[in-house]
């Protein structure tokens, strides 16, 4: 019994001279900055990547073939295509989901384009002209064949629409009249 109770006040002992504190050490690393950086470069073949994870060929989106899309005096050009056979409703949808994305994975990179909840798309959006195209893959190089032919301008909250021809929009007003 001595035994143990000279090895437990050892330990003791020992434990008591190891309690300097290095946690709180002022002469330390600096705390990561939080604040918001302005004049951040957007690394855009990072968000292209991002776009092509999620939207080419994904479990979510497998009949998306390719986004390609340039930024040039603060807008954004989209030509994204799909497989033949998707609906020019269908084209809008994802359109409208790939815009909020772009603007996410800017946002990853530049916290101040965070969507606060109050825009549809986020910041990006509300500050550039996001031109989107959407295209069949086989008559991508046809423009009367597109899906979608649209622009998000800065204020504007909607989502995109689909490129109907005068005959489709005429067909669409006179279905819903009725």
């Amino acid at each position: 019994m001595k035994r143990l109770l000279l090895i437990a006040l050892g330990c003791a002992a020992f434990l008591a001279g190891c309690t300097e504190s290095t946690i709180l050490d002022p002469t330390g690393p600096a705390v990561p900055e939080t604040e918001i950086i302005e004049g951040i470069q957007i690394d855009w073949s990072q968000v292209q990547d991002e776009l092509d994870e999620e939207f080419v060929e994904s479990d979510d989106y497998p009949y998306g073939k390719n986004i390609d899309f340039y930024v040039e005096d603060g807008n954004a050009y989209m030509m994204v295509t799909v497989e033949d056979g998707v609906s020019k409703e269908e084209a809008a949808e994802y359109a409208t989901a790939i815009i909020k994305a772009l603007n996410d994975s800017v946002a990853m990179q530049d916290f101040s384009y965070q969507n606060d909840g109050t825009s549809m798309y986020g910041k990006f959006s509300q500050e550039n002209v996001v031109w989107i195209y959407v295209m069949p893959e086989s008559t991508a190089d046809e423009e009367r064949t597109w899906l979608v032919d649209d622009a998000i301008v800065p204020g504007q909250e909607r989502p995109v629409e689909p490129n109907y021809t005068k005959a489709e929009l005429e067909t669409a007003t006179a279905a819903a009249e009725e």
